[in-house]
């Protein structure tokens, strides 16, 4: 910008920043003046009790083959007892995704591809990577092997490793009758 030059423009009329703008004393506003204190101090004391316990954050991890999804999939978190089902959507190539679920419960986790979810699904039983190949199933292929269920509490952390397609899998919404068992050894476990 030339020295002696009267500065930038916004238009035709120069650009002074905040100072364009006068308030208006005839607008008055819900904080203006001593009232503003007491609504600051009320509206984080009251904030609290209307959202009641912190959610439980649950890093997932969805794997077809070799520690990658190359599709994308809906994930389910569904509590054994009620049936309350939460969704999130799993991208392809997502290494991991954290999500909160509220409220606590005991809950499974599974998965269903997008493009065709009752032929590709997959469950939680554990954390060893799924066996995969040309005409086979992903999955330990053990009966016994099936849903694990986490105990999750407010405010705790916990890690899912989706990847076993011969999981039984629950209907969703409903209470969860096909076999899960709680493992306490595979809670709060690092992701392989």
């Amino acid at each position: 910008m030339p020295v002696g030059s009267p500065g930038p423009t916004l238009g035709a009329q120069p650009f002074l920043g905040a100072a364009v703008t006068q308030p208006n004393p005839a607008i008055r506003t819900p904080c203006h003046g001593a009232r503003a204190f007491p609504v600051l101090v009320l509206v984080p004391a009251l904030g609290c009790a209307w959202f009641g316990p912190r959610p439980a954050q649950v890093t997932l991890k969805f794997v077809v083959f070799d520690h990658d999804n190359a599709f994308a999939a809906t994930v389910y978190a569904q509590e054994v007892h009620t049936g309350a089902t939460r969704s999130f959507a799993y991208g392809p190539h997502t290494p991991y995704m954290t999500v909160s679920v509220q409220p606590p419960g005991t809950y499974v986790f599974y998965a269903r591809l997008v493009e065709a979810p009752d032929d590709y699904h997959y469950g939680f039983t554990g954390f060893q990577a799924a066996a995969y190949g040309h005409m086979t199933r992903a999955g330990t292929r053990d009966a016994t092997q099936n849903l694990v269920a986490l105990d999750l509490k407010p405010g705790g952390h916990y890690r899912v490793f989706i990847s076993d397609n011969w999981a039984v899998l629950p209907e969703p919404g409903r209470p969860v009758t096909v076999a899960w068992h709680r493992d306490p050894q595979l809670e709060n476990r690092p992701l392989p």
